[in-house]
Protein backbone atom coordinates (compact mmCIF):
# COMPACT_ATOMS: atom_id res chain seq x y z
CA UNK A 1 0.00 0.00 0.00
CA UNK A 2 1.51 3.52 -0.85
CA UNK A 3 0.22 7.00 -1.35
CA UNK A 4 0.95 9.30 -4.50
CA UNK A 5 0.82 12.58 -3.33
CA UNK A 6 3.02 15.67 -2.58
CA UNK A 7 2.60 16.54 1.41
CA UNK A 8 2.60 20.12 0.57
CA UNK A 9 -0.80 19.64 -0.76
CA UNK A 10 -3.79 20.02 2.65
CA UNK A 11 -6.06 17.35 1.13
CA UNK A 12 -2.85 15.08 1.00
CA UNK A 13 -1.53 16.08 4.59
CA UNK A 14 -5.10 15.06 5.92
CA UNK A 15 -4.24 11.78 4.53
CA UNK A 16 -0.74 11.19 5.80
CA UNK A 17 -2.28 12.79 9.56
CA UNK A 18 -4.56 10.58 9.62
CA UNK A 19 -2.32 7.46 8.96
CA UNK A 20 0.09 8.68 11.54
CA UNK A 21 -2.46 8.94 14.41
CA UNK A 22 -3.21 5.49 13.22
CA UNK A 23 0.48 4.52 13.41
CA UNK A 24 0.04 3.23 9.86
CA UNK A 25 3.54 2.84 7.95
CA UNK A 26 2.21 4.62 4.76
CA UNK A 27 5.01 5.30 2.01
CA UNK A 28 4.21 8.51 0.08
CA UNK A 29 5.51 8.73 -3.72
CA UNK A 30 5.04 11.23 -6.56
CA UNK A 31 2.46 10.48 -9.16
CA UNK A 32 3.85 8.47 -12.03
CA UNK A 33 4.65 11.43 -14.77
CA UNK A 34 3.30 13.96 -12.73
CA UNK A 35 0.14 15.37 -11.08
CA UNK A 36 -2.62 15.57 -14.30
CA UNK A 37 0.08 13.82 -16.82
CA UNK A 38 -1.38 11.00 -18.88
CA UNK A 39 0.55 8.38 -17.39
CA UNK A 40 -0.70 9.70 -13.97
CA UNK A 41 -4.46 9.67 -15.38
CA UNK A 42 -3.98 6.36 -16.32
CA UNK A 43 -4.29 5.13 -12.38
CA UNK A 44 -6.70 8.16 -11.15
CA UNK A 45 -8.56 9.79 -14.35
CA UNK A 46 -8.79 12.95 -11.90
CA UNK A 47 -4.96 13.46 -12.32
CA UNK A 48 -5.12 14.81 -8.85
CA UNK A 49 -3.92 13.77 -5.44
CA UNK A 50 -3.78 11.96 -2.85
CA UNK A 51 -4.09 8.18 -4.49
CA UNK A 52 -4.24 5.23 -2.51
CA UNK A 53 -2.62 1.95 -3.73
CA UNK A 54 -3.79 -0.77 -2.52
CA UNK A 55 -3.73 -4.58 -3.93
CA UNK A 56 -3.62 -3.38 -7.67
CA UNK A 57 -6.69 -0.43 -6.98
CA UNK A 58 -6.52 2.86 -6.57
CA UNK A 59 -8.58 4.92 -4.30
CA UNK A 60 -9.07 8.39 -4.97
CA UNK A 61 -10.48 11.50 -2.97
CA UNK A 62 -8.75 12.68 0.85
CA UNK A 63 -12.12 11.50 2.35
CA UNK A 64 -12.27 8.28 1.23
CA UNK A 65 -9.06 7.42 1.29
CA UNK A 66 -9.61 7.66 5.19
CA UNK A 67 -12.73 6.20 5.47
CA UNK A 68 -11.03 3.54 3.91
CA UNK A 69 -8.17 3.25 6.29
CA UNK A 70 -10.59 3.39 9.36
CA UNK A 71 -12.16 0.09 8.04
CA UNK A 72 -9.28 -1.82 7.23
CA UNK A 73 -7.36 -0.71 10.69
CA UNK A 74 -9.99 0.20 13.24
CA UNK A 75 -7.40 0.08 15.85
CA UNK A 76 -7.23 3.39 16.75
CA UNK A 77 -10.34 4.59 16.05
CA UNK A 78 -10.67 7.32 14.31
CA UNK A 79 -14.21 7.57 14.32
CA UNK A 80 -16.31 8.12 16.89
CA UNK A 81 -18.11 4.84 18.45
CA UNK A 82 -21.76 6.76 18.56
CA UNK A 83 -23.26 7.55 15.31
CA UNK A 84 -24.15 11.47 16.57
CA UNK A 85 -20.21 11.22 17.07
CA UNK A 86 -19.56 9.96 13.77
CA UNK A 87 -21.85 12.56 11.68
CA UNK A 88 -20.57 15.25 13.88
CA UNK A 89 -16.98 14.45 12.94
CA UNK A 90 -18.06 13.49 9.27
CA UNK A 91 -19.60 16.93 8.90
CA UNK A 92 -16.39 18.88 10.07
CA UNK A 93 -14.44 17.47 7.16
CA UNK A 94 -17.45 18.28 5.10
CA UNK A 95 -18.11 21.38 5.52
CA UNK A 96 -14.06 22.46 5.86
CA UNK A 97 -13.93 20.93 1.87
CA UNK A 98 -17.38 23.23 1.46
CA UNK A 99 -16.78 26.58 3.59
CA UNK A 100 -13.22 26.52 4.09
CA UNK A 101 -11.06 24.65 1.71
CA UNK A 102 -12.35 27.25 -1.97
CA UNK A 103 -12.01 30.41 -0.36
CA UNK A 104 -8.09 30.68 -0.84
CA UNK A 105 -7.95 30.37 -4.66
CA UNK A 106 -9.02 33.86 -5.14
CA UNK A 107 -6.53 35.85 -2.90
CA UNK A 108 -3.12 33.57 -4.33
CA UNK A 109 -2.51 36.83 -6.66
CA UNK A 110 -3.45 39.68 -3.89
CA UNK A 111 -1.11 39.79 -0.94
CA UNK A 112 0.78 42.85 -2.27
CA UNK A 113 -1.69 45.73 -1.81
CA UNK A 114 -0.73 47.32 -4.81
CA UNK A 115 -2.24 44.27 -7.08
CA UNK A 116 -5.01 43.93 -4.70
CA UNK A 117 -8.93 44.35 -5.32
CA UNK A 118 -10.81 44.79 -2.31
CA UNK A 119 -14.13 43.86 -3.35
CA UNK A 120 -12.61 40.20 -3.70
CA UNK A 121 -10.93 40.52 -0.74
CA UNK A 122 -13.75 41.51 1.34
CA UNK A 123 -16.01 38.96 -0.05
CA UNK A 124 -13.33 35.74 1.10
CA UNK A 125 -13.07 37.40 3.89
CA UNK A 126 -17.08 37.46 4.79
CA UNK A 127 -16.62 33.36 3.24
CA UNK A 128 -14.28 32.50 5.52
CA UNK A 129 -16.04 33.95 8.21
CA UNK A 130 -19.07 32.27 7.50
CA UNK A 131 -17.36 28.98 7.31
CA UNK A 132 -15.60 29.52 10.36
CA UNK A 133 -18.83 30.48 12.26
CA UNK A 134 -20.25 27.01 10.84
CA UNK A 135 -17.52 24.75 11.26
CA UNK A 136 -17.35 25.69 15.40
CA UNK A 137 -21.21 25.35 15.43
CA UNK A 138 -20.81 21.89 14.15
CA UNK A 139 -18.16 20.76 16.33
CA UNK A 140 -18.92 18.44 18.86
CA UNK A 141 -17.38 19.23 22.80
CA UNK A 142 -13.44 19.28 22.59
CA UNK A 143 -11.10 19.78 23.02
CA UNK A 144 -10.85 18.03 20.05
CA UNK A 145 -13.32 19.05 17.13
CA UNK A 146 -15.17 15.88 18.58
CA UNK A 147 -14.77 14.63 21.96
CA UNK A 148 -11.42 14.03 23.50
CA UNK A 149 -9.38 12.49 21.01
CA UNK A 150 -8.69 13.51 17.42
CA UNK A 151 -10.73 11.97 14.90
CA UNK A 152 -11.36 12.38 10.60
CA UNK A 153 -12.47 15.75 11.09
CA UNK A 154 -9.67 17.09 12.86
CA UNK A 155 -7.25 15.73 10.31
CA UNK A 156 -9.49 17.52 7.73
CA UNK A 157 -9.55 21.03 9.62
CA UNK A 158 -5.85 20.74 10.47
CA UNK A 159 -3.74 20.98 7.57
CA UNK A 160 -6.14 24.10 5.99
CA UNK A 161 -5.98 26.20 9.41
CA UNK A 162 -2.23 25.80 9.10
CA UNK A 163 -1.83 26.74 5.35
CA UNK A 164 -3.97 29.48 5.70
CA UNK A 165 -1.72 30.51 8.73
CA UNK A 166 1.23 30.85 6.35
CA UNK A 167 -0.40 32.07 3.18
CA UNK A 168 -3.88 34.04 4.06
CA UNK A 169 -4.17 35.73 7.92
CA UNK A 170 -0.64 37.08 7.74
CA UNK A 171 -1.10 39.16 4.47
CA UNK A 172 -5.05 40.12 5.12
CA UNK A 173 -6.03 41.56 8.14
CA UNK A 174 -9.96 41.51 6.54
CA UNK A 175 -9.57 37.75 7.48
CA UNK A 176 -8.37 37.31 11.19
CA UNK A 177 -7.10 33.82 12.47
CA UNK A 178 -9.69 31.93 14.03
CA UNK A 179 -6.88 30.06 16.43
CA UNK A 180 -6.11 33.06 17.87
CA UNK A 181 -8.22 34.92 21.27
CA UNK A 182 -10.87 33.06 22.60
CA UNK A 183 -13.49 30.63 20.72
CA UNK A 184 -14.00 27.37 20.17
CA UNK A 185 -11.54 27.09 17.30
CA UNK A 186 -8.52 28.59 19.64
CA UNK A 187 -9.26 26.07 22.10
CA UNK A 188 -9.30 23.14 19.57
CA UNK A 189 -6.00 24.64 18.06
CA UNK A 190 -4.35 24.80 21.14
CA UNK A 191 -5.61 21.06 21.85
CA UNK A 192 -3.97 19.72 18.17
CA UNK A 193 -0.58 21.83 19.77
CA UNK A 194 -0.39 20.05 22.78
CA UNK A 195 -1.08 16.24 21.44
CA UNK A 196 2.22 15.08 20.55
CA UNK A 197 1.04 13.33 17.06
CA UNK A 198 -0.94 16.42 16.19
CA UNK A 199 1.46 18.78 16.08
CA UNK A 200 3.85 16.59 14.85
CA UNK A 201 1.69 16.18 11.63
CA UNK A 202 0.61 20.14 11.74
CA UNK A 203 4.39 20.72 11.92
CA UNK A 204 5.70 18.81 9.09
CA UNK A 205 2.69 20.12 6.89
CA UNK A 206 4.32 23.84 7.63
CA UNK A 207 7.85 22.82 6.49
CA UNK A 208 6.87 21.09 3.48
CA UNK A 209 4.39 24.10 2.72
CA UNK A 210 6.96 26.17 3.27
CA UNK A 211 9.66 24.52 1.21
CA UNK A 212 7.08 24.23 -1.62
CA UNK A 213 6.33 27.92 -1.39
CA UNK A 214 10.13 28.78 -1.57
CA UNK A 215 10.55 26.67 -4.67
CA UNK A 216 7.23 28.39 -6.35
CA UNK A 217 8.12 31.72 -5.51
CA UNK A 218 11.89 30.89 -7.03
CA UNK A 219 10.42 29.29 -10.25
CA UNK A 220 8.08 32.39 -10.76
CA UNK A 221 11.28 35.08 -10.11
CA UNK A 222 13.13 33.21 -12.63
CA UNK A 223 10.04 33.14 -15.27
CA UNK A 224 9.63 37.10 -14.61
CA UNK A 225 13.31 37.47 -15.33
CA UNK A 226 12.86 35.23 -18.43
CA UNK A 227 14.79 32.43 -16.90
CA UNK A 228 12.39 29.51 -18.01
Amino acid sequence: MKLYGALASPYVARVAMFADLKGIDLPMESPPGGMGSDEYKRINPTGKIPSLMTDGNCIAESEVICEYLERVYPEPPLLPADPLGQAQTRMISRMTDLYVAPHNSPLRSMKDPAHRDQAVVDRQAMEFAHGFSIIAHYMGPGPFAVGDQPTMGDCALAPFIGMLRRVVFPFFTEIPDPTVGDGRLADWWHALEGHPACKLSIDTYDESLESFLKWLAELLAKREQGGG
